[in-house]
């Protein structure tokens, strides 16, 4: 009976109700108990309806809160469902390479693009610091000499009374040419955010046309005798030494050590672009290292090739940047370093050449400024035998001394020491003319004379100095010309040969 009731899809216990309504109990007539179980039967049925309902209504009201959380669950359910599937991709084996070959992909283009660009960048500050940089430095430089030498020039030719000799005159007069075509070159070569610098033009310039104005007047007066005129004269030189100079060495110590400090920064090698080609290699050769482990092959021709490309590279990028670095390096030691010590032991003995001319302007004793001026031509001559050809004695490796205009410096700066004990020694026993022709004549053995010849020597071995530092930075951009289009080529191939390598070995797996 339970079977058949099971297999009839009833609950077993309707059987059973049924059974016992259907057995008349004692006492009872058969009429009542089947009376009795039709209404049994119809309450069960209304009681099942009411459950029926209840429980369907339940369901509707399941379903609806189900719907309402689902609803608020609906837009994070496919970003986790896309999250899991893809994370599940990446933990398969054609994942895995799709992801290392990405790698590599990206190291090799990486450091092709980084070391051409840090080559292009140095070829760059190349050209810039030989079309502008280093010409205003020369500039300032010369500016200072001019000034200088215009100084002197005008102290000697006031020495010698009345009408000045022609060449003196002339000497003068191109120590100002050269001086303004000096301002007008730096003026041009100055970046316009070195508001100071051009500041500093500016002030030159005027209190430039200042000077001129004063020695004209000091030199109409000497004409006809008039002592006022030394007055004037003093106050020229005094304006050009207080002021004129000092701005005029501030300039040029300005540029010297921006040329100085341009060329230190790229002296050193490109680390950068070395680290990140190392870091290509290195990728490449652990992805082929894992493919053999992976598939038994122990040779992937393509990846192989993306080796042998980025590795080129690597030597390509390190001899371009070690060779531009050594030019570099020593342009600074043997060009810029030499022409900045030699620009300023020639101020020096500029100085020394006004002050001495000065000093017979105004009738002074030399024997009070003797002391310093022979400390200061002693460092003058001290510096020079420093770039003498001589390595043994020098105890240098540095010279600028291939055509002997540092052996002729010191010739002449000897010379002209002597000169000055001697006009110092006239003066002393009251021949002031005498002491005025050893300063002003061009004779052998006068100080004018010797003090030219010095003063053309210094300025040839500063022209040495500057060939070199130039050639040097010439060398280092023609290092790098070709570089970075080579390095981009050659960081290409190899990404291609990468994904010609690795796409074959992710479709076996597809």
């Amino acid at each position: 009976m339970r079977a058949r009731a099971l297999s009839r899809g009833g609950p077993p216990g309707a059987s059973d109700s049924t059974a016992s309504a259907s057995t008349p109990t004692p006492g009872s007539t058969p009429g009542s108990a089947t009376t009795s179980g039709a209404l049994g039967g119809r309450g069960d049925g209304r009681g099942a309806g009411r459950r029926g309902r209840g429980g369907g209504s339940g369901r509707s009201g399941g379903t609806a809160g189900s719907g309402d959380a689902g609803a608020a669950l609906a837009p994070r359910h496919p970003v986790r469902r896309r999250a899991a599937r893809f994370w599940s991709d990446v933990l398969t084996t054609p994942g895995r390479m799709s992801v290392f070959a990405l790698l590599a992909l990206v190291t090799v283009l990486a450091g092709g693009i980084v070391a051409s660009s840090t080559i292009t960048q140095r070829q760059s500050y190349h050209e810039t610091l030989l079309a502008e940089v280093e010409p205003v430095a020369n500039a300032s430089q010369t500016l200072y000499s001019s000034l200088t030498i215009a100084d002197s020039a005008a102290n000697t030719a006031f020495i010698t009374g009345g009408i000045e000799p022609a060449e003196l005159r002339e000497r003068y007069l191109q120590a100002i040419a050269d001086s303004s075509s000096s301002i007008i070159a730096a003026a041009q070569g100055l970046d316009r955010a070195d508001t100071e610098s051009i500041d500093q033009l500016a002030h030159i310039n005027a209190q430039l046309a200042t000077y001129t104005g004063l020695v004209e007047t000091a030199r109409t007066n000497n004409r006809v005798a008039n002592p006022v005129g030394s007055a004037y004269l003093a106050s020229a030189s005094t304006l050009m030494q207080d002021t004129i100079l000092p701005a005029a060495a501030d300039l040029y110590d300005r540029q010297s050590t921006s040329v100085g400090q341009s060329d230190r920064e790229w002296s050193s090698p490109p680390w950068g672009s070395f680290f990140l080609l190392g870091l290509a290699i290195a990728v490449l050769v652990l992805l082929q290292q894992w493919l053999w482990r992976l598939t038994g092959r122990r040779i992937n021709p393509a990846l192989g090739v993306a080796s042998l490309l980025m590795v080129a590279t690597f030597l390509l990028t390190m001899i371009a940047g070690f060779l531009a670095a050594n030019d570099n390096a020593k342009g600074l030691s043997e060009g810029a370093a030499p022409m900045n010590e030699l620009t300023r032991q020639r101020i020096n003995a500029q100085k020394v050449r006004a002050q001495e001319t000065l000093n017979l302007v105004r009738r002074t004793d030399p024997e009070g400024s003797a002391a310093e001026r022979a400390a200061t031509l002693g460092g003058v001559r001290d510096t020079l035998t420093v770039y003498l050809d001589d390595e043994e004695e020098t105890g240098s490796d540095i010279t600028l001394d291939s055509h002997g205009a540092v052996t002729d410096a010191i010739s002449a700066l000897d010379q002209w020491m002597a000169a000055q004990n001697r006009a110092d020694s006239l003066y002393q026993q009251g021949d002031y003319q005498g002491a005025i022709e050893i300063s002003s004549g061009q004779d052998a053995g006068d100080s004018g004379a010797a003090f030219d010849e010095f003063d053309e020597s210094m300025q040839a071995a500063i022209d040495e100095a500057r060939d070199t530092l130039r050639t040097r930075i010439d060398n280092a951009r023609r290092t790098s010309s070709s570089g970075p289009d080579l390095i981009i080529a050659l960081s290409t191939l190899a990404a291609f040969a990468v994904i010609v390598g690795i796409a074959p070995r992710i479709r076996e797996y597809l």
